[in-house]
């Protein structure tokens, strides 16, 4: 009984081999896009975020979303500022029809994504 529960504590909030398989492969989706279309790689990055939070939350993040998940995920991310800084460039995209986005912080809001994304495991 020991041992099972040392595994099940072991992997809990691990993702799996095909959840790992489809954050990468979708990130590197991510990446391709931004080379064309930056805005949508934001929100696809966000959504991506959304995803392994939901997973590796075990349940404890379902029905939330994003800001609620983030607002109780202190203890997950190294720089949970740089986390918000990158949604909130998302929601800006999403509810500012005329954004001005540049460069620099679309390069900026990808790298933090990047990072959350690490910081939950996800392997890039």
């Amino acid at each position: 009984a020991l041992v099972i529960w040392a595994v099940v504590k072991r992997s809990k909030g691990k993702f799996s081999g095909k959840d790992q398989q489809y954050i990468y492969s979708h990130w590197y989706r991510i990446l391709d896009s931004f080379k064309h279309d930056p805005r949508h790689a934001i929100m696809d990055a966000d959504k991506l975020l959304d995803y392994c939070l939901r997973k590796r939350g075990g349940g404890r993040f379902d029905k939330m979303s994003l800001g609620e998940k983030l607002k109780k995920s202190e203890g997950y991310f190294s720089d949970l500022n740089g986390v918000w800084s990158a949604h909130k460039v998302r929601n800006k995209i999403a509810h500012e029809l005329n954004l001005k986005l540049s460069e620099r912080d679309a390069k900026i809001a990808i790298s933090q994504f990047k990072k959350a994304l690490k910081d939950l495991g996800a392997e890039l």
